[in-house]
């Protein structure tokens, strides 16, 4: 019974998933018409938990008929022999009588033990699937006398850092990043570029300790950041992922969620910094707006200048952007990038973008390629070089010119 109760409540899973994922997809189902496919996949698994139900109700279906036949089956082997016994005048009448009267008040506790035990077997299926979640242990967690900074001043140094997906994330064996080193002066903008998939994301990664070096180290203000408090390093860092994140709430508890003090006068300020305090006026609801599961109810451009400001909103002392602008206008992202300038001096800035004119302005820009280090520079200089940014940043400076046309 265990055994299949495990199986039930897995196959209930993968049902729940399925649905749910139809139900989230549902914009790209109904545009390539595959709404057979979905229902489907929907059939397929809700079969699959019927089949699994089927056979835990053979189980249960049998328990206790089979109980009551080895019940009376036991009663009847004691009118055989207790009969035969009183009969042959080796027992009195009494005690036949007695010991099928110990029988019946045997029976009923036995049964009910049986049935116990089937709840039992439930819970348990059901408390191991939850096991699993609660004593995961993090691959990250806090080191013994782990250190917490009351103050960063966000120096940040990389030094011959080497870091590799274990799960194979790049389809081989080559590391993500390789023998990294860089410095990162307090108040100062890097911005970093390069084709798809040469590791930009991965490098923002490795800041907040989403994932741990395998080689080398970073600091931050000459710590190793493995050696301070996980939160306390987080709490310094305000992140912006490549792919925006809304919960299912309203836009203020969005925009409030790395900063629940915030007041009506900081929300105004940090959705007008994000180019996005207009959009907000023009919902019915205003901050009040529900914005549905991952924020359906939004254009991708307003959930980027949502999460841009729920950024600006946690007042970190570091930025840490991941192409904060790659879905909104030029204009758009004209107004937020010269948001991040004024910040410049005040905070230390990492920004990624492949809109290379997000980046003109840093302090320093590298230029990765297949995980290394392939360029470094300003933008004077880089353009000077004549190679992978320079020629990026011409050809997005000719495109630009043709959309204004």
């Amino acid at each position: 019974m265990h055994r299949r109760y495990q199986a039930v409540q897995a196959a209930f899973s993968d049902l729940t998933e399925v649905i749910r994922e139809r139900f989230a997809g549902i914009r790209i189902i109904k545009a390539h018409d595959r709404k057979e496919d979905a229902a489907a996949a929907v059939k397929s698994a809700s079969k699959n938990y019927v089949n699994k139900n089927i056979r835990l109700v053979k189980i249960i279906g049998s328990f206790f008929p089979m109980m009551l036949l080895f019940t009376n089956l036991s009663l009847a082997i004691v009118l055989y022999i207790g009969g035969r016994q009183t009969i042959m005048q080796t027992i009195t009448p009494g005690d036949f009588v007695a010991f099928i009267s110990y029988l019946g008040l045997l029976t009923w506790p036995m049964m009910a033990l049986g049935w116990v035990t089937n709840l039992i077997q439930r819970g348990r299926a059901s408390l191991d699937r939850i096991n699993i979640i609660l004593q995961t242990t993090p691959a990250i967690r806090n080191k013994e006398n782990a250190r917490s900074l009351d103050q960063v001043k966000g120096h940040i140094v990389f030094e011959n850092v080497t870091f590799r997906y274990d799960s194979g994330k790049n389809g081989n064996d080559a590391p993500a990043l390789s023998r990294i080193d860089l410095s990162i002066a307090p108040g100062k903008v890097l911005g970093i570029v390069g084709p798809p998939g040469c590791g930009k994301s991965t490098l923002l990664s490795l800041i907040p300790r989403l994932y741990d070096v395998q080689q080398g180290r970073i600091l931050l203000d000459g710590h190793d950041i493995r050696s301070l408090n996980v939160q306390n390093l987080r709490s310094h860092i305000a992140f912006i992922p490549q792919e925006p994140f809304l919960f299912a709430g309203t836009i203020r508890e969005n925009l409030a969620f790395g900063n629940r003090e915030v007041t009506e006068r900081q929300l105004e300020k940090a959705t007008r910094e994000a180019a996005l305090y207009d959009t907000i006026k023009n919902f019915s609801e205003g901050f009040d707006t529900v914005v549905g599961e991952k924020g359906v109810i939004l254009s991708g451009g307003q959930k980027q200048r949502i999460a841009v400001a729920r950024c600006l909103l946690h007042e970190a002392d570091i930025l840490v952007l991941d192409d904060p602008i790659s879905q909104v206008d030029l204009e758009t992202g004209t107004e937020i990038i010269n948001t991040i300038r004024k910040m410049a001096g005040q905070k230390t800035i990492i920004i990624v973008s492949h809109r290379l004119s997000a980046v003109s302005h840093a302090d320093q820009i590298i230029s990765l390629d297949q995980g290394r280090v392939v360029e470094s520079g300003t933008h004077s200089q880089l353009m000077a070089s004549n190679n992978y940014y320079a020629g990026t940043f011409h050809l997005q400076e000719i495109e630009e010119d043709l959309n204004a046309v």
